[in-house]
């Protein structure tokens, strides 16, 4: 709305975008950009131990009854995005991966003349659980300073004034308003549509529609808990059939509006324009509507696959599971419980793995706030600290590497790092380092302005960058994986490029320390390459960041995730087994089942759990967030309100358990003792990456696991016990929405 300096949208709005879109392939590698943007939820560190005010922390200023509350917060100017995207993107980019909007209406209204030194936006509508949380995350993910607010709600409305500037400190741009709207109602959606993770700053690509194979399940000979099982398909298969009437009524309204204009016109922009009494408004209004009616109809069919899949499923997990999932090469190499590989992959079995950084630790001199924790991070149960990349970087954060073997980072100095590897080895915590490998930026340009000339010990050129990576005037091969723009993408099939990467690998172990590897972005190279180099430095444990995107229909998660985790234990067995994988197959089903109350999918067609852990839990390191997902990125945050349940899963289920750092610190609701308690429980029992799981309840409102015959958790707000036989549970550990039980007489390993 150019020429006006106020601009008043409800969610009726139609959605576009004025920015315009940025060249990734016209900028250097030395003015890419990190990783950025920001989720409400950080610990913003100060010190070692306090933190800036942040969206929970305003979020608790609002309560049940009428209020207003003035919260004065500056929040923190934030990083630019990570991956090979500018800030200008940004905008335009959190428009584009936008759900539908939700059905209960938000007023927000942007205001840049009532202050001339800040933008005013006011948020009215009604309340909904972690809206506020949502909104102010929002605002750091689009580099947006809240510098106060008033917090306002009584009767079940809210009214929120921010005082808004950009990271600059100027006021909103009016182009940029109708596209910070969008994203302000994506992040507050409540659609039922599943959020979609931004894998690597770039939203998921939208899934074609699949049908969807609704056979009948063969009678088993018995049956148990029959008139359970039939009351939950009678009311599944009534849901299901009120969801396709109600799309069938909208699709009947929409195809009467069409009959009722005489033309209608599609301009350059793609809006819809009216012509003979077609109103744009309606028809924009009952697109959203059928897109929201379609995603519930998924979640019904997808709740009715659950439970036909349960009545046809072995009760527990089971141990063997199809081959096919295991790779042609891996068979050799699975027990009964899990599987061993050749190498180090997730470590002994019992590791349990700190994230210890966020995405803001490189502001502070980080290796010396961690060498300050050590003694608690061991005394709490861990047993390993993943550090952040330590290398000089184009970014701040690491994530564009340049000279490798040049140690003095945004996190302190090579000799800081000595002492934190030092540090954390005296009190017993293994030192994993961040690999960074997949690409490197340039030191300096050839002669047409290309940056493929590299510096330091490892003085490669362009032979040592892709062929298909024009933009860098790569000589090398063609490229083993996928893509990636921000920077040159090394040619790992040059022998040249292994010897030093394994050699400087093996410095980093030696000279440094540190005993195990975190290979980032390993999609962007073959598997086989990064067992060369496991094999050639032999840490004592590995683990690869293989993200990619889980499968969806109509907007919604599908219930089977199994083509997904089948392409992370591929990977796996492209390493030989030598590495382990993060398993975001079940970061993205966990935090649909404790986000939208659908804990059925936390079982698979064969009874078991439905990720990595399901069917190779030895190479399955269990998270619910990190740097990317979480902190000031917020690209697939984990549902704020479920956080307890999704580690009371992580930390009681067999994989191995990685806790991110912010959660660790994070007093809110007891969360911080809540992971202690459980990290006690899995030390004292003894679960371990091949812990076997049995299943034993798996509904709406409640998920329930018997884990090695000696603990039960349950989560969800759903009533369960486990005291139903002859065996006799004692209640060990609960919390906001779980509950732990150990079996009377288990066999304790540490009385920690």
């Amino acid at each position: 709305m150019k020429g006006g300096r106020r601009l008043h949208m409800s969610l009726s709005a139609e959605k576009s975008c004025l920015c315009k879109p940025c060249n990734a392939h016209s900028i250097p590698p030395a003015a890419a950009v990190s990783r950025g943007g920001s989720r409400g939820l950080l610990h913003h560190l100060t010190t070692p131990r306090t933190s800036l005010l942040s969206s929970s922390a305003i979020a608790s200023s609002r309560n049940s009854s009428s209020s207003s509350t003035n919260v004065s917060s500056p929040i923190g100017k934030k990083q630019k995005r990570r991956r090979g995207t500018q800030q200008h993107r940004t905008f335009a980019q959190a428009a584009d991966s936008s759900v539908e909007s939700p059905k209960a209406a938000l007023i927000i209204d942007f205001d840049n003349e009532s202050d001339t030194g800040a933008t005013i936006i006011s948020i009215e509508g009604e309340n909904q659980a972690d809206l506020l949380v949502s909104v102010t995350g929002a605002f750091n993910a689009l580099d947006l300073l809240v510098l106060d607010a008033m917090i306002k709600t009584g009767e079940g409305r809210i009214m929120d004034v921010f005082r808004v500037t950009t990271g600059n400190g100027s006021q909103i741009e009016e182009d940029d308003w109708v596209s910070i709207r969008d994203h302000l109602l994506s992040a507050c959606s409540n659609s039922s549509r599943s959020s979609k993770p931004a894998i690597f700053g770039v939203a998921a690509e939208s899934e074609e529609t699949k049908q969807r194979p609704m056979s009948v399940a063969t009678v088993e000979e018995e049956l148990t808990n029959i008139e359970n099982t039939a009351t939950e398909l009678e009311a599944a298969a009534k849901e299901m059939q009120q969801s396709a009437a109600d799309l069938v009524r909208i699709e009947q309204e929409l195809a009467s509006t069409k009959r009722a204009a005489q033309a209608v016109a599609v301009d350059g922009e793609g809006k819809i324009s009216a012509e003979d009494g077609l109103d744009a408004q309606q028809v924009m209004a009952q697109l959203s509507a059928r897109a929201e009616a379609a995603a519930i109809l998924e979640r019904r069919m997808a709740a009715m696959e659950a439970l036909l899949s349960a009545r046809r499923s072995p009760e527990g997990l089971s141990v063997t599971g199809p081959s096919s999932q295991r790779g042609g090469g891996a068979e050799g190499r699975f027990l009964v419980s899990g599987g061993t590989g050749t190498g180090p992959a997730a470590g002994s079995g019992y590791e349990i793995i700190l994230q210890a950084f966020n995405w803001e630790s490189c502001k502070h001199n980080w290796y010396q706030v961690l060498k300050e924790q050590c003694s608690e991070f061991a005394e709490a149960g861990f047993t390993a600290l993943w550090l952040p990349p330590p290398t000089d970087s184009v970014s701040p954060q690491g994530y564009l590497p340049r000279d490798l073997y040049c140690l003095d980072s945004q996190y302190g100095s090579e000799a800081d790092l000595r002492e934190l590897v030092k540090a954390a080895q005296s009190k017993g915590l293994k030192a994993i380092g961040d690999i960074v490998v997949n690409h490197r930026c340039a030191h300096y340009q050839d002669d047409q302005g290309r940056w493929n000339k590299f510096g330091g010990r490892l003085a490669w050129d362009k032979n040592a960058i892709c062929s298909n990576n024009p933009q860098f005037g790569g000589t090398g091969n063609l490229d083993s994986g996928d893509g990636y723009e921000a920077a040159p993408n090394i040619d790992h099939t040059q022998e040249f490029v292994q010897k030093d990467l394994v050699e400087w690998l093996n410095y980093m172990k030696k000279s440094i320390g540190f005993n195990g590897w975190r290979f980032d972005y390993v999609k962007g190279y073959a598997g086989k390459f990064t067992r060369a180099y496991i094999d050639g430095s032999v840490p004592e444990l590995a683990i690869g960041e293989f993200w990619d995107s889980c499968d969806y229909t109509e907007g919604v998660l599908d219930y089977n995730q199994d083509k997904h985790r089948q392409r992370t234990v591929d990977w796996c067995d492209q390493t030989g087994g030598t590495s382990a994988a993060f398993d975001f197959t079940t970061k993205g089903i966990l935090q649909e089942a404790v986000g939208r109350n659908e804990r059925w999918r936390l079982v698979d067609a064969e009874g078991r759990p439905p990720g990595v852990v399901g069917v190779w839990p030895s190479r399955a390191v269990l998270f619910i967030e990190n740097h990317d997902t979480g902190s000031t990125l917020g690209h697939w945050p984990f549902p704020y309100h479920g956080l307890h349940e999704g580690y009371a899963y992580i930390l009681t289920h067999p994989g191995t358990p990685c806790v991110f750092y912010d959660h660790y610190y994070q007093d809110d609701k007891g969360l911080r003792e809540s992971i202690k308690k459980l990290l006690k429980i899995r030390r004292q029992f003894g679960i371990h990456s091949r812990s076997k799981v049995k299943i034993v309840k798996a509904v709406a409102e409640t998920y329930a696991a018997v884990v090695d015959d000696k603990i039960t958790v349950k989560i969800g707000p759903g009533d369960f016990t486990p005291n139903t036989g002859d065996k006799k549970w004692v209640l060990c550990c609960s919390g906001p929405q779980f509950a732990v039980w150990n079996a009377e007489g288990a066999m304790v390993y540490s009385n920690l």
